[in-house]
């Protein structure tokens, strides 16, 4: 059964507060993998206190994510089900730039079809081509939906430096897709640069609820992980703008999955505010992964690792 977004937000905003906090990711994530827990099991999968807890399984369950079934046991819903494709983006993500973080999923995807360990290729389902990134898309925002919309006012304070996301938070160190995803900010600038906002005035202007010094300094840990580069706007010139790194392109999936589960639970007309066109065959993009051992599209029920 499909929730309703609250008018104040598009579908890809709520999907945002829903999954864009740190400890509901994990707490999902662990449900799709390590399956049902109790409230104890729960608490220690994560090592999260009592009261965050509490509130992360009501909200949960208000989204319609998580229920409480037989034996006070939690289990995921059809609507956190549905977000795999969303999850094996992540998962492709940290493998790749974040090899060595505490919050990466150490659990191997087996393509259960085949039996052999997939490295899941991102495509799209409409026309099924495979290996493809953003630069084989277009993006753009829906006219009757502002960005802001896309960008709502977090739930929490701020998660991605609590518990294991402490050593995440590093510069030093890789940051974990989960500790991206997880920072309002952040993910809000990566969207606007998938967007084609390159300027600092471009961004302001998208999120322009965000203070100047809070821009700056996520533009600039943006920048010092490798996601986006600062460079001249024009050769020789003195302005500069930011651009995605092959790092920040690989967020493309992550962005383009979640776009589709938000549209397909969180409205009842589909509408995520944003809008992804496969350029090749004209269609909007339909996220689909397939297995590069075998070639064949992927799905939940035959992944291992994914529940």
């Amino acid at each position: 059964m499909k929730a309703t977004a609250a008018n104040r937000h598009t579908s890809l905003g709520h999907g945002l507060l829903v999954l864009g906090d740190l400890w509901n990711l994990l707490l999902v994530r662990g449900l799709l993998t390590a399956g049902p827990g109790r409230f104890l099991d729960l608490k220690q999968r994560l090592g999260i206190s009592d009261p965050v807890l509490v509130r992360r399984l009501r909200d949960l369950a208000d989204d319609g994510l998580v229920r409480a079934g037989e034996r006070a046991e939690y289990t995921a819903t059809e609507a956190a089900l549905a977000a795999w494709p969303a999850f094996v983006a992540l998962h492709a993500w940290d493998r790749r730039w974040a090899p060595g973080s505490p919050l990466r999923l150490r659990t191997p995807l087996v393509h259960d079809a085949c039996g052999h360990r997939t490295d899941p290729v991102f495509g799209c389902g409409a026309c099924g081509a495979i290996g493809l990134s953003a630069r084989d898309t277009t993006a753009e925002v829906d006219p009757d939906v502002p960005f802001a919309a896309t960008n709502p006012r977090r739930r929490y304070h701020r998660s991605a430096s609590a518990g294991p996301a402490a050593g995440d938070a590093d510069p030093a160190g890789p940051v974990a897709s989960a500790a991206v995803l997880a920072d309002r900010t952040s993910t809000a600038l990566l969207a606007a640069a998938f967007l084609g906002h390159r300027r600092f005035g471009d961004f302001q202007t998208a999120l322009h609820d965000t203070a100047p010094h809070t821009l700056t300094s996520r533009l600039a840990l943006l920048t010092e992980q490798g996601i986006l580069a600062k460079e001249p706007l024009r050769a020789g010139g003195r302005r500069h703008g930011y651009r995605l790194t092959p790092k920040g392109h690989d967020f493309f999936p992550t962005f383009a999955c979640l776009i589709a589960w938000s549209g397909a639970w969180f409205t009842s007309d589909g509408r995520a505010g944003v809008r992804i066109t496969h350029r090749a065959c004209g269609a909007e993009l339909v996220p689909r992964w397939t297995c590069n051992a075998c070639n064949a599209p992927l799905t939940r029920a035959a992944l291992s690792g994914s529940a």
